[in-house]
């Protein structure tokens, strides 16, 4: 059996590719991995965005997580990422409150009012 992907997200913390499947519809890698925080609070979004960037070789706001689930008294979360081919393909398919969760739905907003003429 090969070894799990293992990216780490410093301070002790890291995650456990469990699979990765690529959506070419969507132009999207789409990650399920357990952050692993024994003894720590839970990662912050920003801390495995970045993280995961970085061992995909992406621009960080083209990585959105989608979901962090931690259970009590465990130390390990499960994570949902999608590792887009670029924001801007990130920005025509991610929902807009997991836009606003990653501070950019104002960008969106801003485009879409800039666009309607009004």
């Amino acid at each position: 059996m090969p070894e799990a992907k293992r990216i780490d997200l410093g301070d002790g913390t890291w995650l456990e590719v469990l699979s990765e499947s690529r959506n070419d519809l969507l132009k999207r890698t789409e990650v399920e991995a357990l952050a692993h925080h024994e003894l720590k609070s839970t990662p912050a979004r920003q801390a495995i965005r970045e993280a995961v960037a970085k061992a995909y070789n992406k621009d960080p706001t083209a990585v959105y997580v989608k979901v962090i689930k931690t259970e009590y008294g465990v130390g390990i979360s499960k994570v949902h990422v999608h590792v887009y081919d670029s924001h801007d393909d990130a920005v025509k398919v991610e929902p807009q409150y997991i836009l606003a969760r990653h501070g950019e739905a104002e960008k969106k907003q801003a485009k879409q009012k800039s666009g309607g003429g009004k």
